[in-house]
């Protein structure tokens, strides 16, 4: 996954004005309580809640950040890395909204434009409109190419062409978010920047100093984005591996066949494009 490159850069980072290192949390169980409502009894509760509020509820946005972020004079940042749709219909964690069985009945623009969707796993703009008066929200978007996307859960969603059916009406959902917040209400800074996977992976390139060029241009942009002070991190790829599955053999020609026709589809709504000077941000489907 690529939340080790992250936190790589993330824990490399010192504060310019406190000389202090980042703070980093790449499992930040109050965050997950307030975007999920996950840990109801061991975080919700112990707030004074009998009941999961909403994930833009006030006062359980401020306890939510209290928790997370102590005024010790440090930056924190937190890593959230959930996929949308996350986990199964019958998942034990508690979602406020689940994955539901009836999206493997719907089209892509019915999924899309479901109550249930918008809700899951979180309400991004719900998250979005009430966390941004406290806190500094990037979200890096991550683009793998369709038929490795499908590949990677094949057997979910009852197999691969409904699978694809569920993750093309995610993608439609989340461009629309992505859309209408390109830029941070609050600060007037690029809200999301594109991350092409493709541009990163060994397998892509004709040798390893071709690769190291590529993944330091990553690493200035993301740098760059984040307003964080030091984009030298040799080190920021030391836990990344590249996929070694073969999305074609994993799927088998029928699938194959079908999901290119389905590609089709998200022709324009998907990858997302990327900022026109950047050109490891224009992504392959």
């Amino acid at each position: 996954g690529f939340v080790p490159v992250i936190e790589a850069l993330a824990r490399h980072q010192i504060d310019p004005e406190t000389n202090l290192a980042y703070d980093v949390d790449t499992d930040p169980q109050a965050l997950k309580a307030g975007l999920f409502g996950w840990f109801p009894k061991a975080k919700i509760r112990t707030w004074g809640y009998s009941a999961t509020p909403e994930v833009d509820d006030p006062a359980f946005v401020q306890t939510v950040v209290r928790e997370s972020c102590p005024n010790d004079g440090r930056k924190h940042v937190l890593v959230e890395w959930a996929s949308f749709p996350s986990g199964l219909a019958d998942d034990p964690r508690s979602y406020r909204v689940h994955r539901q069985h009836e999206w493997q009945n719907m089209s892509p623009e019915e999924i899309a434009n479901t109550d249930e969707a918008l809700q899951h796993p979180t309400n991004m703009n719900a998250f979005y409109q009430a966390y941004s008066p406290y806190v500094d929200i990037k979200f890096v978007v991550l683009h793998r190419p369709f038929l490795e996307t499908i590949a990677s859960h094949h057997d979910w969603d009852g197999g691969p062409p409904i699978h694809s059916n569920v993750i093309r009406g995610f993608m439609l959902m989340l461009r629309r978010f992505l859309d209408t917040h390109i830029y941070d209400l609050v600060n007037g800074r690029r809200l999301w920047s594109l991350v092409c996977v493709e541009r990163i992976m060994a397998k892509n390139y004709q040798d390893q100093f071709d690769v190291k060029k590529a993944r330091r241009r990553l690493i200035g942009y993301l740098t760059k984005f984040l307003d964080w002070p030091d984009g030298d991190c040799p080190q920021c790829f030391d836990e990344w591996r590249d996929s070694t599955k073969d999305a074609r053999d994993v799927l088998g020609p029928e699938n194959v066949a079908l999901l290119e026709e389905h590609m089709k589809f998200l022709e324009g709504i998907w990858p997302p494009p990327g900022e026109d000077s950047a050109v490891d941000q224009q992504c392959a489907m």
